[in-house]
């Protein structure tokens, strides 16, 4: 396990967050028309230049969950969403995670309160997914369960658990060493088995061993808030660019659609792989909460390194 790269995992995923933020929901061409590429942060309407999303907001009460209760608590993390949803702090909360929380405010208990059927495959839970990745990096069945545990709290749909389930793999193989770039799409499809999710990660690896430009790849792959898009679209950006964070993350914006979420978890793969200390270090510095990352992120390693000797 690389300490760096558990930090580059979460503040990756917020680099990435903060990136993204001001395009969200902006066609590939209309970014186009403004931007070569995306490499610093500019404010929106709503947030500050260096702010993130929602995405990173469940992400955190996830990781201090963790950190405090020593393992994943669905039950603490849900209460973490109620109290984070009272702050009023929301920054663009979607539809699914606010109707899930509302739930959970009036009693609803955990498993219950997730919203099922079709228009729950959102990728609210691939976007807030990686420190259980961190956590279970050395246990993949343990991994399996915590990933559906805390994705049914807001999405109690087989796609969206398919999805965090696949971003949380990549990245406990990425922080264990075990980078396979020619098998990755395809171990991960294994690893969720049958679904949407998988389908299109297959289709990703045919446009990766077709040398498919990155612009065109995601025009195909999709870059909406539908979690099958969400994680084939990150993971080829990745794969296009593994070594280049910037890169990665700057494709997977210049995509259109989610923009926020699509980098964000595009970042946390890239930032597992490459380190914190290959990060552009003028964005570390300046990304919202950038300490609080890296303090949990040390935390998370060193829950994941007993596990491990245990």
């Amino acid at each position: 396990m690389n300490e760096d790269g558990f930090a580059g995992c979460l503040v990756g995923q917020a680099l990435g967050d903060a990136l993204g933020m001001p395009f969200e929901f902006m066609s590939s061409g209309s970014i186009s028309a403004r931007h070569a590429r995306v490499v610093e942060f500019l404010p929106s309407p709503d947030l500050a230049a260096g702010q993130y999303t929602d995405d990173t907001k469940m992400m955190l009460c996830i990781s201090e969950s963790m950190v405090e209760r020593g393992h994943i608590d669905p039950q603490d993390v849900a209460d973490r969403f109620v109290a984070w949803f009272d702050t009023g702090d929301l920054r663009g909360i979607g539809n699914t995670c606010l109707e899930s929380i509302l739930r959970l405010k009036s009693r609803v208990s955990w498993r219950d309160s997730g919203s099922s059927g079709k228009w729950a495959a959102g990728n609210g839970t691939a976007m807030r997914i990686a420190p259980v990745g961190l956590l279970d990096c050395q246990d993949l069945e343990r991994l399996r369960k915590d990933c559906w545990s805390t994705s049914i709290i807001t999405h109690n749909n087989p796609e969206a658990v398919a999805g965090a389930t696949a971003v949380a793999y990549v990245i406990a193989r990425l922080v264990t060493g075990d980078l396979d770039e020619e098998t990755l799409l395809a171990d991960s499809a294994d690893f969720v088995g049958e679904s949407e999710v998988a389908r299109n990660l297959f289709k990703a690896q045919g446009l990766l061993s077709s040398n498919t430009p990155t612009a065109e790849a995601l025009a195909t792959l999709g870059t909406s808030g539908y979690v099958v898009e969400t994680v084939a679209s990150a993971l080829y950006c990745f794969l296009r660019t593994p070594a280049d964070f910037v890169t990665t993350v700057s494709t997977a914006i210049m995509g259109g659609g989610d923009t926020d979420t699509t980098a964000a978890v595009a970042g946390a793969i890239s930032g597992a792989y490459n380190g914190v200390g290959n990060l552009p270090a003028h964005l570390v510095e300046q990304v919202e909460d950038s300490e609080r990352l890296q303090r949990l992120s040390r935390a998370i390693f060193y829950m994941a390194r007993s596990k491990k000797e245990v």
